[in-house]
């Protein structure tokens, strides 16, 4: 084979790689973007549903500690609490992303509230046994959404840790694949040097 056509053959050779690795680029990035948007979107979701859980146990206990002491403190603290649940959860709502699971959680939260309002608005009229015999009934009620919330907790973690383990697996196969390639044009290209300065040395001796 002429040396011109070695040189043509080496320059088709160069661009391919330059395609491929190009091509394997993309895909990595492409890749890397999906992982963290894994971890924007679910995670985020997860640290959402530690929140809910956090107020919801914190104005349970605020509800106790108003019946048993009866200390207005607590009723600050449980007014403070549901203004900070509400605007975490109307996020949620708004959220395209949220699950549908998660959503219904939070319609069933909304009924233990307005129990909870309810409770509130009996003490408040002083009729401290009524008021206490609502907040046992709704213990169990919230104790119930609690566990769901667990539960989905749960679930979400483990949806997150199958993706990751997914999309690192997909890198490590890019990764293999990449490495791969580049190996085999870089001996390509050697081999077709060596060939171009085989056949100039050959033609000089001519």
């Amino acid at each position: 084979m002429s040396q011109r056509k070695w040189l043509i053959l080496l320059v088709s050779l160069s661009v391919l790689s330059i395609l491929v690795l190009t091509s394997f680029a993309v895909q990595l990035r492409d890749t890397m973007r999906q992982v963290e948007s894994i971890h924007d979107q679910r995670l985020e979701s997860y640290d959402d549903i530690e929140e809910i859980m956090y107020f919801n146990i914190e104005r349970a206990n605020a509800i106790r500690g108003l019946l048993a002491y009866e200390d207005r403190r607590f009723l600050e603290s449980y007014y403070s609490m549901s203004q900070q649940a509400e605007e975490l959860k109307t996020s949620i709502m708004n959220d395209p992303h949220t699950p549908s699971s998660l959503i219904d959680l939070l319609h069933r939260d909304a009924i233990w509230e307005q129990g909870a309002e309810q409770v509130l608005v009996l003490y408040e009229q002083g009729d401290i046994e009524a008021s206490t015999t609502l907040a046992e009934t709704i213990t169990d009620q919230r104790q119930t959404i609690l566990e769901d919330l667990r539960a989905l907790k749960k679930m979400q973690y483990d949806d997150i840790r199958k993706q990751l383990i997914a999309t690192e697996n997909q890198i490590d196969v890019l990764m293999q694949a990449l490495t791969s390639i580049a190996i085999l044009l870089s001996a390509a290209i050697i081999v077709i040097l060596f060939l171009i300065f085989k056949t100039q040395k050959k033609n000089r001796l001519q």
